[in-house]
């Protein structure tokens, strides 16, 4: 009696899952079996308790297909004498009097022309802008300052080892030696690219204000930045007796002069920023002198 019972739920169960929620009947099959096989112990019982689930499964299966397929033939299927409607015309389009509604050239799917944009507040167009008018001073500043702390890494390397030199007479006849060497192979008659020398000068002045402004603060912020680390390079040149010499002997050896000329303002507090001085009162930027 318990058994039969225990059919009964579970194909009470299906049936039920059959109108509530079709696509969930696969599934609650599916956990009937792993329930059965886990809990029950007899191989009769199993056998018996699958084939009603399966069995079930497959009698309510069939009659979800039949009445989708009843569904779709009553949908498709017309009165052969009700008449098709006619579609409506669509509405006139606001704007466009152009068209002539009836004529074969009328495209009701063609688009709008797309809405000019107004650069002034376009910022895309913004930052396109921007990056145009300051990206080539931003590259150059940092090659310059690249440069200058390459040269001057080797000009403090070269001034310890010129301490030692004076410490040591064994080792500065080997060092001698192997720089002699060094010099022959690998500069010998090779000349190097100039370091750059950057131009703080800003363009000429542009026509949307906004954009006008963010490269203007570009330039001035930049300019700021490279302030104060040449201001660094003075001190690290400042400390060491000896350092300047063996620095300005490599930076004109790297056809630095420029570079080292600008050092040179900045440390007196002459103008610096600009790689011709005879630019020094172009553009706005001119009239704000950055202070060590």
């Amino acid at each position: 009696m318990t058994i039969a019972l225990y059919q009964l739920v579970i194909i009470l169960t299906l049936v039920l899952t059959r109108y509530l929620t079709p696509k969930w009947l696969l599934p609650v099959g599916i956990i009937w079996t792993v329930v059965t096989v886990f809990t029950q112990f007899l191989p009769p019982v199993i056998v018996f308790q699958l084939a009603v689930i399966w069995g079930t499964f497959w009698l309510l299966k069939r009659s979800v297909a039949q009445t989708s397929a009843q569904q779709s033939a009553a949908g498709t299927a017309q009165p052969a004498s009700r008449p098709a409607k006619a579609k409506p015309l669509p509405p006139p389009v606001l704007g466009r009097e152009d068209i002539k509604y009836g004529e074969i050239f009328w495209r009701p799917d063609e688009p709008e022309d797309e809405p000019v944009k107004d650069l002034t507040t376009d910022l895309a167009h913004h930052e396109q802008e921007v990056s145009i008018a300051t990206s080539q001073m931003l590259a150059l500043q940092r090659q310059e300052q690249a440069h200058i702390e390459s040269i001057l890494e080797r000009a403090e390397k070269h001034h310890q080892t010129a301490l030692k030199l004076l410490e040591d007479e064994a080792f500065k006849h080997t060092y001698e030696e192997a720089y002699a060497m060094y010099h022959a192979l690998l500069r010998g008659d090779k000349t190097s690219e100039p370091v750059p020398c950057t131009d703080f000068s800003r363009p000429t002045a542009h026509d949307i204000a906004p954009v006008d402004a963010a490269i203007q603060n570009t330039f001035e912020m930049t300019a700021n930045e490279y302030s104060a680390f040449l201001k660094t390079t003075v001190v690290r040149l400042q400390q060491r007796k000896g350092l300047r010499e063996l620095f300005e002997k490599e930076m004109h050896l790297a056809g630095g002069s420029h570079v080292l000329e600008r050092i040179k303002n900045f440390e007196a507090g002459d103008e610096w920023r600009y790689a011709d001085r005879r630019k020094k009162n172009r553009g706005t930027l001119a009239d704000r002198q950055v202070k060590i």
